[in-house]
C-alpha cells in the first residue's frame, strides 16, 4: 500500500535536526511540464541500477460519482485490464518479463500507480503508462468491468466485512461527514453502487480525470536525463490533452457534541473507536496531531499502553493515529479490550490520559522519544527510492514544489511542548465519535428480556396555578413564575374578534389583528420589526371568531424594552394607509391561495355547512375574497376600538419574572388604557347536532388523495369528569399512532399516512372531528372503514387496558403542557380564550382519577359518535369518488363548492 510508503517519510518529528546535514534533505530534481499538461519529474540517483515509475492522478474516492461509490477504486483496477497495444494482462506480462512490477492505490484524495525494476526496463515503464493512459477507454469492455467488480466485492468482503472490526470503516465516515460530503462514504463502496456501475461511466470517468493535465509523472533512479526526457516526451507525449474534471471540495468537518453508535461483529472482544475530526493534511496543527498520536499510543512506552496494557490491563491493543486527508482529517484512538472488557471503564482513562495531556503538555523525555523515532524514520524512507519517488509526488500537489523534504520535516521540528499542549487541548474536545463494536449476542450478567420489568410508580404532578391580579384600569392578569427560564411570554386577549364585526366586513377582524405590528410607536414596519428582532422577541397576531390575541415571546433580561414594543402594537399602531394597502393585498393573496390545500378546503366548507356562510363560527377567520377587497382604511380604523377594548380584555404571562415586578411593569404601561367602547358582543347560541347530515364533495379533478372529512356540533360537557372522560374517548380513538382510526386505516388497510379525530372547542361551541386524506381510489372503502369504527366506538366496546392506556396517555400530555415557557403559556391562553378557568389542567388531572370503565362506555353509547349525525365533507377527484361512493352502497355526494368557489 502506498500509505505505508506515506507513513514512513511524513510522521516526521525530529529533535536533533542540527545532526542531519543539508544535503541529506535535498533531493535534486527536474520539473517540468509537456504540452498536453502532464507535469514531469526527473530525479536521478545511480546508487543501484533501478528505476521507479509514479504517477499521481488528483482524483480519489471523494470524486465518486453520485450513486457510484468505490467507483474511484475500481476505476484504479481497471487500469489494470489491458488495451489495443498491450492487450490481456499484457501489462503485468511485460513487465514482469524485464523484472518489473508495479502496483496502485487509491486514496480518499488521489489515485497513484508506481511500477519500478531494472533500469535497463524504464523504456517499457514508461511506454506502458503512457499506453493505458491513451488508450484504455478504447478498449473497455463489459467483461472486464465484470471482472474487477467481482475482484472488488470480494475485496471489500475480505478486507471489511470479513475481517475482525471492518464494520468500523464503514461507521466512521457515514457518522463524521454529512450526507453529501466527498468523504463520506468509504472508498470500498456500496454494492448496490459498485452493481450499478456501467462501461459509460468507466469512459466517462476516464475522460474526465484520466488526462494528462491532471497527473504528475515522476521518474527516479538511475537513468540519463537527456535520453530520457525525448522518450517521455514520445511517449507521455503523444496522450491527447483534455481539460480536467473538477474536483470536489467541501468545509473540513465539525462535531459540537460527542456522537455515540453501537456495532457488532464476529469478535471475541470489544472494541472502542473514539475518532476526533482534526485539521486538514499540511495545515496547521496536521504535523502536532501526528505527534501527539506517538505520545499517546506508539510504542510499549506510550501513555495509553503503559496505562491501559501495563497498569490497568483492560485492553489488549491500542492504535493511535491521525488519518490526514485534503478536506479533513481523523484523529482515531482505537482500543482493543480483554475478551470481556468495560469499553466505558477504558474510556474514561483514555480520557484522562488526554485531559492530562492537554492540560500539561508532554515531559520533555516524550518529546524527546517521539523526535528521535520519527527521525529515524524519516530517514529510512528518504533512503527507499519508491518512498522517495512518491514523496516528490505528494509534497508536488500539497507544497507545489517536489523537494520539499526539509520544509515537510520543519512542520514537525518547530514543534514545542507548549503547541502540542495547545493543539491537544484544542481539538480533542467533546465533539468527538464514541463507535463501540461488540461481539455478537452481547449482553450484560444478569440481563434478560423474557419478562418485561415493571415500571416505575406513576407521579403525582402538581401543575403550576397561576397568580392573579388586576391592573389599575381593571384589566385582569394572571400570570405563571418560572424562575430560571430566562424566558416569558405572554398574550393580550380581547373577546369578539370576527364576531364583533358584521358579515359584510368579515375578514376585518384578521386584517386589523395583522396591522398591529405593521408598524407602530412611530416606527416604520420594518423598523419596528427590526426592533423586535434585535431584543430577541416575538410580536404576533391572531383573529378567531371569538376574539383578538397579540402574542409576545422574549428574553427576561429584556422585559422592560420588549414590553415598551409590546405597548406600542397594542396602544399606538400606526395604521397608515400604505401599510394597510400592503397588507390588504397580501391578505387576499393568502386568501386566493387556501384553496390550494385540501385539508383547509374541508374544514372550512365543513364550518361554512354546520353554521352558515355569515355566523362568525362558519366564516372563514380572514374573510372571503369579496368582503375582503372592499374592506378600506377607514372601516380598519373604525374597528379597532372595538376589537381591542380594554373592558373585554385581559392577560396571560408566563416566564422568568416576579409577579409584583411585572405587575408594575404592566402597570406602567396599560394601567392607563381607558376607551369608551361597548363590550364584547353575544356569542350565538351553540349548535348541538348537525343541521342536515349528508355528504358533500368539493370536486379536485385528477386528486391523487381524497380529503375525508367528519363532523359535528356537541353539547358542552356536563362537568370537568366528563370532559376528562371525552379526552379519553377522543385518544383511543383517533390521537395516537395506535389509536383506532390509525391502526386500522394506516397500519392495517395503508389507506393513508394517518388519521386522527378531536373534539375541538371553540368559546362556546364544540365540535366532534375526525380526518384523514386516504388515496384517491380507495375512498369508498375508507369512509367504510370510518363508519366502522364510529359504529363500533357507539357501542360502547371499549376495554379496559385500551381505557388505561389512554388515561396515561391524557395524564402524560397534560403535564407536559407546563414542560416549556411557551407550551404553558398556550395552553393557558386556550383556556382563556374559551373561557376555562385557569387552573383547568390540575382540575383535568384530577378529574381523570374519576374516569372509570363503565363512564367511558355510557358516554360512547350516549349518540356522542352517531354516525348518522356526521356532515361527511369530501375533497377530492369527484368522477372517481362519486362511482366509488354509489357502487359501496354509499348515497350519491352532493357536490358543492368550496370557499370562495364558483
Amino acid at each position: 500500500m502506498r500509505s505505508t510508503a506515506r507513513l514512513v517519510l511524513v510522521l516526521a518529528v525530529l529533535a536533533g535536526l542540527a545532526s542531519l546535514a543539508a544535503s541529506a534533505l535535498e533531493v535534486e530534481c527536474e520539473t517540468y511540464t509537456l504540452p498536453n499538461g502532464l507535469t514531469v519529474i526527473l530525479h536521478q540517483d545511480d546508487t543501484l541500477p533501478q528505476v521507479v515509475v509514479d504517477t499521481w492522478f488528483y482524483v480519489g474516492s471523494k470524486d465518486d460519482p453520485p450513486g457510484r461509490s468505490g467507483f474511484a477504486h475500481l476505476f484504479e483496477h481497471l487500469m489494470f485490464m489491458g488495451t489495443e497495444r498491450a492487450p490481456g494482462s499484457s501489462y503485468d506480462d511485460i513487465m514482469e518479463a524485464g523484472g518489473g512490477a508495479n502496483n496502485a492505490g487509491t486514496s480518499m484524495d488521489d489515485t497513484v500507480y508506481y511500477s519500478w525494476g531494472p533500469s535497463s526496463l524504464l523504456p517499457t515503464l514508461l511506454w506502458l503508462d503512457a499506453d493505458r493512459l491513451d488508450g484504455l477507454a478504447r478498449a473497455m469492455t463489459q467483461s472486464k468491468l465484470d471482472l474487477q467488480r467481482d475482484v472488488v466485492l470480494n475485496e471489500r468482503r475480505q478486507n471489511y466485512e470479513n475481517a475482525p472490526y471492518g464494520v468500523a470503516a464503514f461507521i466512521i465516515p457515514d457518522a463524521l461527514y454529512p450526507q453529501g460530503h466527498p468523504y463520506h462514504n468509504s472508498g470500498i463502496g456500496e454494492p448496490a453502487d459498485l452493481e450499478a456501475a456501467t462501461v459509460d461511466d468507466v469512459v466517462s470517468f476516464f475522460n474526465a480525470y484520466y488526462v494528462p493535465a491532471n497527473a504528475s509523472l515522476v521518474v527516479a533512479g538511475d537513468f540519463d536525463a537527456e535520453v530520457v526526457k525525448p522518450l517521455i516526451a514520445r511517449t507521455f507525449g503523444a496522450v491527447p490533452t483534455r481539460p480536467p474534471g473538477a474536483r470536489r471540495t467541501a468545509p473540513p468537518p465539525t462535531l459540537e457534541r460527542e456522537l455515540r453508535l453501537v456495532a457488532t461483529d464476529r469478535v471475541e472482544a470489544p472494541k472502542l473507536y473514539l475518532v476526533w475530526p482534526s485539521p486538514a493534511g499540511y495545515h496547521d496543527g496536521d504535523a502536532e496531531m501526528d505527534l501527539i498520536a506517538d505520545i499517546l499510543g506508539d510504542g510499549p512506552s506510550s501513555r495509553l499502553h503503559q496505562r491501559l496494557i501495563m497498569t490497568d490491563r483492560t485492553a489488549r491493543e491500542v492504535e493511535v493515529y491521525q488519518s490526514s486527508g485534503l478536506l479533513g482529517s481523523e484523529f482515531h484512538v482505537e482500543v482493543t479490550a480483554v475478551a470481556g472488557g468495560d469499553l466505558e471503564v477504558i474510556k474514561r482513562a483514555v480520557l484522562e490520559e488526554v485531559a492530562t495531556l492537554a492540560t500539561d503538555g508532554p515531559t520533555a523525555g516524550e518529546l524527546e522519544r517521539v523526535k528521535a523515532a520519527t527521525e529515524a524514520s524519516f530517514l529510512r524512507g528518504m533512503e527507499d527510492l519508491r518512498a522517495r519517488a512518491d514523496s516528490l509526488n505528494e509534497y508536488r500537489f500539497h507544497f507545489g514544489e517536489p523537494d520539499s523534504f526539509a520544509r515537510d520535516l520543519a512542520r514537525y521540528t518547530s514543534v514545542d511542548a507548549a503547541g502540542l499542549k495547545q493543539w491537544a487541548g484544542r481539538v480533542l474536545g467533546e465533539g468527538r465519535l464514541d463507535l463501540r463494536v461488540l461481539p455478537l449476542d452481547t449482553a450484560v450478567d444478569g440481563a434478560g428480556l423474557d419478562q418485561r420489568p415493571d415500571n416505575f410508580p406513576e407521579p403525582t404532578p402538581q401543575p403550576p396555578l397561576p397568580q392573579h391580579f388586576t391592573l389599575d384600569n381593571g384589566i385582569p392578569v394572571d400570570v405563571v413564575s418560572r424562575p430560571g427560564s430566562g424566558l416569558f411570554q405572554g398574550a393580550l386577549l380581547v373577546a369578539g374578534g370576527e364576531g364583533a364585526v358584521a358579515p359584510a366586513q368579515a375578514g376585518l377582524a384578521s386584517l386589523t389583528a395583522t396591522m398591529l405590528t405593521a408598524g407602530a410607536g412611530g416606527r416604520s414596519a420594518a423598523d419596528f420589526a427590526d426592533a423586535v428582532a434585535s431584543l430577541g422577541a416575538q410580536l404576533t397576531t391572531s383573529a378567531s371568531a371569538n376574539g383578538t390575541t397579540v402574542t409576545v415571546r422574549g428574553l427576561s433580561s429584556r422585559l422592560q424594552p420588549t414590553l415598551d414594543l409590546y405597548a406600542d402594537a397594542v396602544l399606538r399602531p400606526n395604521l397608515l394607509a400604505a401599510d394597510f394597502d400592503r397588507e390588504h393585498d397580501l391578505a387576499l393573496e393568502d386568501i386566493g391561495a387556501r384553496g390550494e390545500d385540501p385539508r383547509t378546503v374541508a374544514f372550512l366548507t365543513a364550518s361554512s355547512l354546520l353554521y352558515g356562510a355569515e355566523d362568525p363560527r362558519g366564516r372563514p377567520a380572514d374573510g372571503y375574497l369579496n368582503t375582503v377587497r372592499a374592506l378600506t382604511v377607514d372601516a380598519m380604523r373604525a374597528t379597532l376600538p372595538i376589537l381591542i377594548n380594554p373592558g373585554s380584555a385581559r392577560f396571560v404571562f408566563v416566564g422568568d419574572f416576579e409577579p409584583a415586578a411585572l405587575r408594575a411593569e404592566l402597570d406602567r404601561r396599560f394601567g392607563g388604557w381607558s376607551v369608551a367602547a361597548a363590550g364584547a358582543p353575544t356569542l350565538p347560541a351553540p349548535a348541538v347536532a348537525a343541521a342536515s347530515p349528508r355528504i358533500v364533495l368539493v370536486d379536485r379533478p385528477a386528486a391523487a388523495q381524497t380529503m375525508i372529512l367528519l363532523a359535528r356540533p356537541v353539547p358542552a360537557p356536563a362537568d370537568e369528569v366528563e370532559r376528562a372522560v371525552r379526552e379519553c374517548l377522543n385518544t383511543l380513538f383517533g390521537t395516537t399512532f395506535t389509536s383506532r382510526l390509525n391502526r386500522n386505516l394506516r397500519e392495517e388497510h395503508g389507506y393513508t399516512y394517518g388519521a386522527r379525530s378531536a373534539f375541538r372547542q371553540r368559546a362556546n361551541q364544540h365540535e366532534l372531528l375526525a380526518w384523514s386524506s386516504v388515496q384517491s381510489e380507495v375512498t369508498a372503502a375508507a369512509l367504510g372503514e370510518f363508519r366502522r369504527e364510529f359504529q363500533g366506538l357507539a357501542s360502547g366496546d371499549v376495554a379496559a387496558d385500551e381505557l388505561a392506556k389512554a388515561v396515561r396517555t391524557v395524564r402524560y400530555d397534560l403535564v407536559g403542557t407546563a414542560e416549556t415557557t411557551g407550551s404553558l403559556a398556550g395552553s393557558l391562553t386556550e383556556l382563556a380564550a374559551n373561557g376555562r378557568p385557569l387552573d383547568g389542567i390540575a382540575t383535568a388531572l384530577a378529574s381523570l382519577e374519576s374516569v372509570d370503565l363503565a363512564a367511558v362506555n355510557a358516554l360512547a353509547r350516549s349518540g356522542l359518535y352517531d354516525w348518522e349525525s356526521l356532515l361527511v365533507v369530501l375533497v377530492g377527484d369527484a368522477a372517481s369518488v362519486t362511482s366509488q361512493l354509489e357502487a359501496a352502497g354509499f348515497p350519491r355526494p352532493e357536490l358543492v363548492a368550496g370557499v370562495d368557489g364558483p
